[in-house]
């Protein structure tokens, strides 16, 4: 296969299942990059209320490099308060351009400044991390990336990290700002969970054998492994990798059994579903797309939003045909096209459930990490955030869920708290 198309030519794995198991994933090639970005201080952020500001950036990311990729599909993954893509070389210019656009928007509209970062992936594997990836169907209209290896989660800890930090970001001025940010919208509300409580989980197995996190779990974050070496106890396939793999599985079912099916447990419900004429709502989405026309300019495309929120309505509310799109079955694959689950070396999942379902999630979780099982973080609020990338209305629209109020953000930092925890055992 081509380099460039290297993703774009994987299998489908028909369900989310699959990502547990390492004979799902192929090596990226060696001469792509990561590319990484994430919000510096978000915890000032999201203590301030504004954490639908950090995840606005983060997905405005996402539409930017989507953007520069134009035809080209290339995995990705949203992760609350950044995002990171896997580019070939051909796009790497391309999509360094994109994450500065992205870069200048976040600090003009929202005075939040976006870390940005690219880093070779042979580096990655000089360094003993790999990055395997697989694709994941969510939808009819909705292939999701998943990635293994550790490599991703040490791109991340490499952008972050002062001592190698200035070694892979990319530095203002050293790329003219270009590309689109078109096809980001804000103009849904906040959605209640329909059972009380919006709950965002991660977890990160670290090994079927009891007292062995050390040897599976590098740096906190990412699991050694020989990349294409013949050390048994790196290989992919290892019993230590198969391990893990069974414990994402069991961690699969426990959630199911606990929470009920993938449609009852799912954050958004159609009757939950609201468009806003919130000026402060609508305003995030023309800090966006309007960064650069000013004050005068911001509130005529908040003018505008607030049109196609009222056609919106009227178009659903009486279920049109438009040349374009079916209006009356628009709200059911926005639904399908979330990224509630998704796997980046952890699992993570956005649940619509009960204070009852928690607490027994919760109460198992700590009983996995008090055996040095798994590491893992949880954080509940009673709504859903929803962030959306509209390419067209007729399917290629893709919704990003997290929990309000911190979600992910804050789940990741009970995850490190309580990773720091078992090193320092």
């Amino acid at each position: 296969m081509s380099s460039a198309g290297f993703y774009a030519e994987l299998p489908v794995l028909p369900d989310f299942s699959g990502v547990a198991d390492p004979r799902s994933y192929a090596p990226l090639p060696g001469d792509w990059h990561v590319a990484t970005c994430d919000v510096r201080n978000s915890t000032l952020a999201v203590a301030a209320g504004n954490y639908k500001h950090v995840n606005t950036v983060g997905a405005s990311a996402v539409t930017a490099i989507l953007n520069a990729a134009g035809d080209l599909d290339i995995p990705f993954i949203f992760e609350g308060d950044g995002s990171a893509f896997c580019v070939p070389p051909g796009l790497l210019e391309d999509a360094k351009a994109a994450l500065v656009k992205t870069q200048e928007m976040a600090q003009k509209s929202f005075g939040l400044e976006l870390r940005v970062a690219t880093l070779p992936v042979a580096k990655i594997r000089e360094a003993g991390y790999d990055i395997q990836v697989a694709r994941v169907r969510v939808s009819a209209n909705y292939i999701q990336a998943a990635f293994a290896g550790g490599g991703m989660a040490y791109a991340d800890k490499y952008m972050k990290d002062p001592a190698t930090a200035p070694l892979c970001e990319v530095k203002p001025g050293s790329v003219v700002a270009r590309g689109s940010l078109e096809g980001l919208e804000c103009r849904w509300q906040d959605i209640p969970s329909r059972h009380g409580e919006t709950v965002s989980v991660m977890v990160r197995a670290l090994s079927g054998e009891p007292g062995k996190a050390g040897l599976v779990y590098r740096d906190v974050l990412a699991k050694v492994r020989e990349v294409y070496g013949s050390d048994d106890a790196n290989h992919p396939l290892s019993p230590e990798a198969m391990n893990a793999n069974a414990l994402y599985q069991e961690v699969m079912t426990k959630v199911q059994d606990i929470y009920g099916s993938d449609e009852t447990s799912h954050p958004i419900s159609l009757p939950a579903l609201a468009m806003t004429l919130d000026g402060k709502r609508l305003g995030i989405e023309a800090g966006v797309r309007a960064a650069d026309r000013g004050a005068f300019g911001r509130w005529l495309w908040i003018m505008r939003a607030r049109w196609f929120v009222i056609l919106g309505w009227f178009l659903m509310k009486f279920g049109l045909m438009t040349e374009e799109t079916d209006w009356s079955k628009y709200k059911e694959t926005l639904v399908r096209n979330t990224d509630v689950r998704k796997f980046n070396d952890v699992y993570r999942q956005i649940l619509a459930g009960n204070a009852a379902q928690r607490e027994a999630l919760d109460a198992w979780l700590a009983e996995r990490y008090a055996k040095r099982e798994l590491v893992y973080g949880l954080h509940v609020t009673d709504r859903a955030h929803m962030t959306c990338l509209v390419f067209n209305y007729s399917g290629k629209h893709l919704h990003f869920i997290d929990g309000a109020d911190g979600g992910l953000f804050l789940a990741a930092k009970q995850f490190k708290e309580r990773a720091a925890k078992l090193i320092d055992a």
